[in-house]
């Protein structure tokens, strides 16, 4: 008979758990380090080191930024007993707190930018508030504000959450400074709101265009910019669904997109939708809720994605990544080494000739692609032993560890279930520079089995150029998965699309009574 084939056309929709891998669609792939890029899959960039260790090696917490009225952006790093700046054009960090912290590693600091006074004021809670005016050290924020865990600036207010003024702690407080005023916290138009037509605590407070966004734990509230005497009213939007991580959200285009306690979401202030239905029960079932805290998102506008870092069972920090895609509905996974922060801001430097590594074929970007040019925003990473990371176009590797990068298939059936086939060869279109290795499973991807290429190797040296490689086999299966995978240091590989083959047996299997 005849050889049969199953043609699969790239691009992947992205991952779903939601139904057996055998009835999903057939774009529809479980990628892992991959990214989808100009029709074609490819390993995702990797990450290299920005300037030195923090204090003590203490794990990075949070990342802020200050941009002044000038244009001029500054950028800052927490860790739990020191914050730091960066001079972009030395890679060096420099401490400017002027105290030694006494935070554990689970007392985020919360960055409000005060365009007006061109501030940066930080709160971590344990400590009073300080500000920073993007030059020499911080000081004391002046007047009487509160102890406070979440800060946000809704123009001309800066606000504070979850309290602790003195004379008491009040998860559910929210207290804001007077008009223009951010050290002035008692008198004219300063004043405060307890949230507390439900019990649970405050999970943070964020802009959400002309309103300020309030997570609890189990609700989402809506703060309004009122007239005098008020100057905020605050609505319960939502009973039932709050913040599960206190920076588990993500500011895009005029929406949120957050992790709740058991489904992801995206709310525009009014309505709240489910966004984890193909990943929700996979994912959740998974997370540490001990250590749900450790979770966080963020926003890479230049890829339409929200990137949520989740801690998994086991782990004490996250070690992957859940990546949607708010343009097309789709959710793809990447793998992390305990990232503990991260940040989008402008960068002062880009990629000149002299400074690419390697080859040409080499290089994961174009010479004009915006990631690399000045002005653009980078994705800065902090991590568990206390680096600034920033994504890096221009490598693969992970701090120099190369990123183990896989594509899995659907499970491809010939005709019915019912039937046993015999699948011979699947014909790849891929390119390097680097090794491909292709394995497949007939169990649902609990065993794989490498198929040699045509040396008997484990692996086929890929060209530059996209290039068809066929690989031959023979086996029995009623179903059947192919994996694409590179972990090597330094190489990368390129796949653009794939056909198995088959011949067609007319045998239907026979049920034990």
């Amino acid at each position: 008979m005849p050889l049969l084939k199953k043609g699969i056309l790239l691009p992947v929709k992205g991952v779903d758990f939601s139904i057996p891998a055998t009835f999903v669609d057939d774009r529809v792939g479980f990628a892992v380090n991959m990214r989808y890029d100009k029709g074609e899959l490819r390993k995702r960039p990797g990450k290299t080191v920005v300037g030195g260790q923090t204090p003590n090696g203490d794990q990075v917490l949070s990342f802020g930024k200050l941009e002044h009225s000038t244009g001029i952006k500054y950028l800052v790093r927490a860790s739990k007993r020191a914050i730091q700046t960066l001079n972009p054009s030395t890679n060096v960090w420099s401490t400017i707190s002027i105290v030694t912290f006494t935070g554990n590693d689970d007392d985020y600091f919360s960055f409000a930018n005060v365009t007006e006074s061109n501030l940066l004021i930080s709160t971590n809670y344990k400590s009073a508030m300080y500000k920073w005016p993007g030059s020499g050290n911080q000081a004391l924020l002046g007047g009487t504000p509160p102890k406070a865990k979440f800060l946000a600036y809704l123009s001309p207010y800066l606000l504070a959450a979850y309290t602790d003024d003195g004379v008491s702690v009040e998860p559910w407080r929210i207290a804001w400074s007077d008009t223009d005023a951010p050290e002035v916290w008692t008198g004219g138009n300063s004043g405060e709101a307890l949230i507390s037509d439900e019990a649970s605590p405050i999970q943070n407070i964020a802009k959400l265009n002309e309103f300020v966004a309030v997570y609890k734990r189990d609700s989402l509230v809506l703060g309004r910019k009122v007239d005098p005497p008020d100057i905020f009213r605050f609505e319960t939007i939502k009973s039932g669904i709050g913040l599960a991580s206190s920076r588990g959200f993500a500011d895009a285009i005029g929406q949120h997109y957050f992790m709740g306690q058991n489904d992801f979401y995206v709310w525009n202030g009014i309505r709240i939708e489910s966004i984890g239905g193909p990943v929700r029960e996979y994912v959740f079932s998974r997370i540490d809720r001990s250590k749900i805290n450790r979770c966080f998102a963020l926003h890479v506008q230049e890829l339409t994605e929200i990137w949520f870092f989740l801690v998994i069972s086991g782990n004490e920090f996250p070690t992957e990544v859940w990546k949607y895609n708010y343009n097309l509905g789709w959710w793809y996974q990447d793998s992390c080494d305990r990232i503990t922060a991260g940040i989008k801001w402008e960068s002062a430097s880009w990629l000149v000739w002299d400074d690419a590594v390697g080859t040409w074929d080499a290089q994961q970007i174009a010479w004009d692609d915006a990631t690399i040019i000045s002005n653009w925003e980078e994705i800065q990473l902090g991590t568990y032993d206390g680096y600034s990371a920033k994504v890096d176009y221009t490598t693969v590797n992970d701090r120099g560890v190369a990123v183990s990068a896989r594509f899995d298939s659907k499970d491809f059936v010939a005709d019915s279930m019912e039937i046993s086939e015999r699948w011979l060869q699947v014909d790849v279109w891929a390119k390097g520079p680097g090794k491909l290795y292709v394995d497949y499973s007939t169990d649902f991807g609990s065993n794989w089995i490498n198929i040699p290429y045509q040396s008997s190797q484990a692996y086929v040296s890929l060209d530059s150029v996209m290039t068809k490689y066929e690989w031959y086999f023979d086996i029995w299966a009623e179903h059947i998965r192919f994996r694409f995978r590179n972990a090597e240091s330094s190489e990368t590989f390129y796949l653009q699309n794939f056909y198995p083959y088959y011949v067609a047996r007319e045998e239907v299997r026979t049920y034990r009574s």
